[in-house]
């Protein structure tokens, strides 16, 4: 009997496991004993890590984007659009329908399909919201802004945790810093402020370094202060705390959720995302335990760092777990919390040398001591151009 794999999401995550499962099970996919399936409402895959270059016109959306057919292997199914995009789960009957009512069902099911900005949990922060994590349209309107920054009181505003790539303000306030200093030279005439929502800007040894060049760069930076409300007519922020601050212009990376799909199953914990097995990723939540169903990327749970580090490693245990399952063998092979920040400290201009780092980590061992380094900006900014042939590919 043929067995089934339903992967939900086309984005950086799915795409690694169908990848790596069609090379895995080639010949039983040839003689039809197994199918794989992948559903995304977009038949575009969007390197969203990129959307942080934008503003500085450091990547083309020629660069972040290419089509999905381009990436997924042919031996996967692969449906978008309507025929793509989920409307409701049902992991008792393994049964996925989709907005033009279709219906997929699976053995064996993967869910990865992101998360999603919530702009509506602050309220009047949609009266004078200016964010590059959500669209390359949204970063293309940062982009102007920035180049209009003449003066004032910027100010990089993170709502509240989780979110994806949480170092990636900090990395747009550093390199707003030197865009300033370096292309626009009026930095002496900008005050920066970086508004976190909590104390430690990462692990121990990431939040010393940031702190170290926080101060250098003599850029304001306020803790503890979790978003509560956005007065646009008064340019001012009010914390959950009570505290107030004033702005020019503000940047922002609103709060963000799990797919609303999700939450309207009755899939999601008490905090609004899928709770899974740190160790196996299989999903444990709210409707049962299903060791069939695994979870990961973006919409895992809180205490899984959310990082495109991350969903790599997830993406290849997750891999491999499929592999064993199909196979029978009873092996698992465990993800330890591998996960990783790239940071930059200077972007390369005709004055100054990019200056960057990736800190990495797992499960019980933070990152070590590091500092940013010219090798280290080289490394990320090649990166971009290798993750659509190598890692999207599940090659590594």
């Amino acid at each position: 009997m043929k067995e089934k794999v339903l992967i939900l999401g086309a984005g950086y995550a799915g795409s690694v496991v169908a990848n790596i499962l069609a090379r895995e099970f080639r010949n039983k996919i040839a003689k039809d004993e197994l199918e794989i399936t992948i559903l995304d409402k977009s038949d575009i895959n969007i390197n969203q890590g990129g959307f942080t270059f934008i503003p500085f016109e450091l990547y083309t959306p020629e660069d972040i984007t290419r089509p999905r057919k381009k990436l997924i292997s042919p031996r996967v199914k692969a449906f978008y659009g309507t025929d793509g995009e989920v409307t409701s789960l049902d992991l008792q009957n393994k049964e996925i329908t989709v907005k033009s009512d279709k219906k997929y069902t699976y053995d064996y099911l993967v869910i990865a399909m992101g998360c999603r900005a919530d702009i509506d949990a602050v309220p009047g922060l949609a009266d004078d919201i200016n964010t590059f994590y959500t669209s390359m349209e949204d970063a293309f309107k940062v982009r102007d802004l920035v180049k209009n920054i003449n003066g004032g009181k910027v100010v990089v505003s993170v709502a509240s945790m989780p979110i994806p790539c949480p170092g990636a303000p900090v990395k747009f306030t550093f390199m707003l810093e030197s865009y300033l200093r370096n292309i626009k030279k009026n930095r002496d005439d900008v005050q920066l402020t970086l508004v976190w929502p909590m104390e430690p800007i990462g692990p121990p040894e990431f939040n010393k370094f940031v702190t170290g060049q926080l101060n250098e760069k003599n850029i304001e930076v306020i803790r503890n202060f979790p978003l509560a409300n956005v007065d646009a007519a008064k340019k001012e922020l009010t914390s959950k705390n009570g505290d107030k601050v004033n702005y020019d212009l503000l940047i922002t990376v609103p709060p963000h959720k799990a797919p609303q799909i999700l939450i309207d199953s009755g899939l999601t914990d008490e905090k609004g995302w899928l709770s899974a097995d740190k160790a196996t990723l299989q999903y444990r939540g709210p409707v049962g335990n299903f060791d069939n169903v695994y979870v990961l990327g973006d919409l895992g749970p809180v205490e899984i760092l959310k990082t495109g580090i991350g969903a790599h490693y997830q993406a290849i245990a997750v891999s491999q777990n499929l592999i064993n399952d199909i196979y029978g063998n009873g092996i698992k092979t465990p993800y330890e919390g591998e996960t990783g920040c790239p940071i930059v400290t200077e972007i390369e201009t005709p004055n100054t040398m990019g200056k960057g780092y990736i800190a990495t980590w797992r499960y019980g061992v933070p990152p070590a001591p590091f500092t940013t380094t010219k090798m280290g900006w080289f490394l990320y900014r090649m990166y971009y151009h290798i993750h659509w042939d190598i890692s999207v590919k599940g090659m590594f």
